[in-house]
């Protein structure tokens, strides 16, 4: 059974070329949520664990290879910067793209199987299943460690500015290769959504 990687069946929206900054146009894509509010590790991000969202979507795997045919790939995760709170802490969204073959009523049912599993353990922090519509965003891609990715932002906003575009929502970061032990081969792809002055 072919394991279908969403990581390439839309590979215009997760990989990107070195030392190039894109304009594109990005469709409304399914993402299961999770809202959050921490400090940062050494690697820059998130001290408080998304454990869920990964373990909703492994349930979700195994529902569309046994019901439908249809095993699919985890694809990376992403996290969405809404606004610094304080000197460490930061407000944010986790997300991880998933298959529009997934239903509403997958989701319920997987959820409630990782809330089963683990509800002598630790209660499961709530979960979204959305659509996000992008739209027209400008991204680039980002070497090395996460807490460093201020760098490349900086370099699209100074893009955006000599473009005549305005960012117009928050920072997006999707961490391509983040399991990779070595943090010098680490990459991420900063994005933000934008618009004509």
């Amino acid at each position: 059974m072919l394991v279908q990687d969403h990581r390439k069946l839309l590979r215009q929206y997760y990989e990107m070329k070195s030392d190039s900054i894109e304009v594109l146009e990005i469709p409304a894509l399914q993402f299961i949520t999770m809202e959050g509010k921490s400090g940062l590790n050494w690697m820059g991000l998130p001290e408080e664990d998304g454990w869920p969202i990964p373990k909703i979507v492994n349930q979700l795997k195994r529902m569309t290879k046994e019901n439908l045919g249809y095993p699919f790939r985890l694809m990376p995760p992403e996290y969405i910067w809404h606004e610094k709170l304080d000197e460490r802490q930061w407000s944010f969204t986790r997300v991880m793209q998933i298959p529009e073959i997934v239903t509403f009523d997958m989701y319920e049912q997987a959820r409630a199987y990782v809330c089963k599993k683990y509800k002598n353990i630790q209660a499961v922090p709530e979960t979204k299943l959305v659509q996000m519509e992008q739209g027209i965003c400008v991204q680039k891609l980002h070497h090395g460690y996460h807490k460093d990715s201020y760098k490349t932002f900086d370099e699209i906003k100074e893009y955006v500015h000599n473009n005549g575009f305005k960012i117009r929502g928050d920072r997006r970061e999707i961490l391509v290769n983040w399991c990779s032990p070595n943090p010098d081969r680490w990459t991420t792809i900063v994005r933000v959504p934008i618009e004509r002055e």
